[in-house]
């Protein structure tokens, strides 16, 4: 009888002590990235392809604009280029016929400088409209809004037929917040900042599920002074499909 009291009482010390040596903090669950998207140009809504509350894959379309007149200046672009290009090639046959002329004797130093000046026009004319090419891919591009990474969409304020204006005091915008991975945040006193330093391995429990932590930082700075002294902010970063509301309770668990 005696040996298991002391069995059952070594088991309850046991208990007690795993309990008075594990760290357990009120934490609070938020968006670990949340940004604000918005288009680099000004132009008209075309299609608006996704809703708040949907859910989008990275580099998936989210707004389109009115890409007309930008496919046409790509076009123009294109073309001039080519007619450029057909220019230079024309006259460095140009040059090689007066250079061979100049070595025969047939051709003055002066006549061969000027056709040399007349290249490098077109090497400099050919050159712009090669950068007038990629200026206005660019802006077609810039008429596509994708999403910069797996993500929620919170909030939306692009209608189709609307025009934006990139440079407006307020501008059109889309919010989207990281899919896939969270960040629990609670404030520790600094007692508890020294023994979560030593404690690599962190988890977070949310209802029934338990989560390891795939990173946590604590703040520099205190956050706010509390009774016992001042409180610092522990973040920790957790990874779940699952889609979970920022402002959910939970707990963070340190062994």
């Amino acid at each position: 009888m005696k040996n298991r009291f002391r069995i059952f009482l070594l088991g309850l010390l046991s208990l007690t002590a795993g309990t008075l040596f594990a760290d357990t903090f009120d934490a609070v669950v938020d968006w670990n990235r949340r940004v604000e998207v918005g288009f680099g140009m000004s132009g008209q809504v075309k299609a608006v392809e996704v809703r708040p509350g949907d859910a989008v894959a990275a580099g998936a379309v989210l707004v389109s604009l009115d890409t007309v007149l930008l496919e046409i200046a790509v076009n123009k672009a294109l073309n001039t280029k080519a007619i450029s290009e057909a220019e230079m090639e024309r006259q460095l046959a140009v040059v090689e016929r007066e250079q061979t002329l100049y070595d025969e004797g047939a051709l003055s130093a002066v006549q061969l400088e000027q056709v040399e000046l007349d290249l490098s026009r077109t090497e400099f004319a050919f050159n712009d409209a090669q950068l007038e090419h990629r200026r206005v891919r660019h802006l077609l591009e810039l008429a596509t809004l994708a999403a910069p990474f797996d993500a929620w969409v919170v909030d939306s304020d692009f209608m189709p037929g609307q025009f934006v204006h990139h440079q407006a005091d307020s501008p059109v915008l889309m919010t989207l917040a990281e899919r896939g991975r969270y960040v629990a945040e609670a404030e520790i006193d600094g007692a508890a900042v020294e023994r979560l330093n030593r404690s690599p391995d962190i988890k977070i429990r949310l209802g029934d599920k338990t989560f390891e932590a795939v990173q946590s930082r604590i703040g520099l700075e205190p956050i706010a002074d509390g009774n016992e002294g001042q409180r610092y902010l522990l973040s920790v970063q957790f990874e779940t499909d699952d889609l979970i509301r920022p402002g959910t309770s939970c707990t963070v668990l340190a062994p």
